[in-house]
């Protein structure tokens, strides 16, 4: 019965695996869709490699870089034209736009970031894949990624879905299909937002793997500790000498130093992820925060005029605010994950038997030390669970500003809305 069971379970995994496979795979052809990478993926090799040469012409690659930024800029106020009004009729109407105004400035700049950047996004996703591969030859495991990577695709794919739902409806309006140019501008618009969307969405997915990674060295570490109880304590069933305790331990001191630089690699290519999109964290946050901010406001203006769309406004916000927790969430499942082995009886384990393994323990607590993993945007502010109250306490404050000055005007408020108060 328990040889079934483990046999039950060792097939649930391979199929988890092979899941969670096809997810990145589907992830990879979703970008090269979008144009956002033009390098290919070698299976065998499992590393995405350049283009041959002379396939790609620079000029026309520029040329056309230089279309979609332009393009992009123009369109993507279409994007929050429903947050605000025409006219400003009231400081909130005013300060409303230019809170739009910043974000779209901030869109096309990582934008233009992330189009200048993709050498550098092929050689972190490289890393990682080689990363992968490293961990699984290590540790001795074909099944790597847990049922909880493909539960969090699946929530921030619906999460995701349920913000263009929101969103690109305003740019499928009928008046902006009225020529051919405004159709062709409208289309590379939606085609480029679709495009932003996925590099924001990657944000997360870099965070969740390295999370993942990290949760699975330590668990290996804790399991390496409990297989060598048997040196610490031998059994009397199983007699060894004393040479053969001290070459097992010897063993499991090359083991550890082998996860030391696995872990000093995964410390680095994830400072590195960060590195090259943190301009696009810093868009992902400030978007999702206004986006909040103004929906609530619109929200509250529908509920004094009694407008049944206020509950959409307010859903929207939601979906919002689970986009940026869960994002938040994520970076922090990694720093505490690669915090772990701290946590663990490394220098309590098989202690003065042997100076190799007292060196390799304290060489790897020092680099644990060394290399804390932090998540820091810009150094503006640190992507842990306490962000998550910090996001929450300024959007009260900021949606307070925004109904006073809805209030009290300064320019001819509105009557009405002062009246419903």
């Amino acid at each position: 019965m328990a040889k079934y069971s483990q046999q039950e379970r060792r097939d649930d995994g391979v199929e988890v695996e092979a899941w969670s496979r096809g997810i990145m795979v589907g992830l990879y052809r979703v970008a090269r869709l979008l144009s956002l990478i033009s390098f290919r993926l070698d299976r065998e090799e499992l590393q995405l490699k350049l283009p041959k040469s002379g396939s790609k012409n620079r000029i026309l690659e520029t040329v056309w870089r230089i279309l979609v930024v332009l393009t992009y800029a123009s369109v993507w106020p279409t994007l929050s034209a429903h947050l605000i009004t025409t006219q400003p009729e009231s400081y909130a109407d005013l300060f409303a736009a230019l809170q739009s105004t910043s974000v779209s400035i901030l869109a096309v700049i990582s934008f233009i970031i992330q189009a200048k950047g993709e050498n550098k996004f092929r050689t972190v996703l490289n890393r990682y894949l080689a990363l992968y591969r490293r961990i699984c030859t290590a540790t001795r495991v074909k099944q790597l990624f847990p049922m909880r990577f493909i539960v969090y695709f699946l929530l921030k794919l619906l999460l995701t879905i349920g913000g263009c739902v929101h969103e690109l409806p305003p740019l499928l309006q009928v008046e902006h299909f009225a020529d051919v140019g405004r159709t062709v501008a409208v289309i590379v618009g939606i085609y480029m937002w679709l495009g932003t969307l996925f590099v924001l969405d990657a944000c997360f997915m870099g965070f969740l793997i390295s999370g993942i990674l990290y949760e699975h060295m330590a668990s290996n570490i804790l399991l390496m500790l409990q297989r060598m109880q048997i040196i610490e304590f031998p059994d009397k069933a199983v007699r060894m000498s004393n040479y053969q305790r001290m070459r097992l331990l010897c063993d499991y001191a090359d083991e550890l130093d082998e996860y030391a630089a696995i872990y000093s690699e995964l410390y680095e290519v994830t400072i590195a992820f960060r590195r090259m999109l943190q301009w696009q964290i810093l868009f992902y946050v400030y978007y999702n925060f206004i986006s909040i901010c103004l929906m609530l406001y619109q929200c509250i203006l529908r509920y004094l005029d009694e407008d049944e769309k206020a509950l959409v406004s307010l859903a929207m916000a939601t979906i919002k605010l689970f986009n940026l927790i869960l994002l938040i969430m994520c970076a922090d499942y990694a720093v505490r994950e690669s915090q772990k082995p701290n946590r663990l009886p490394l220098d309590i384990v098989c202690t003065d038997m042997d100076q190799r393994w007292d060196k390799s323990v304290e060489t790897f607590l020092s680099q644990q030390q060394t290399q804390r993993l932090e998540i820091k945007v810009l150094g503006f502010f640190q992507l842990n669970n306490e962000f998550i109250l910090l996001i929450l306490s300024a959007i009260i404050s900021y949606l307070f500003i925004l109904i006073q000055f809805g209030i009290t005007g300064g320019f001819e408020a509105s009557d009405e809305v002062r009246n419903n108060f």
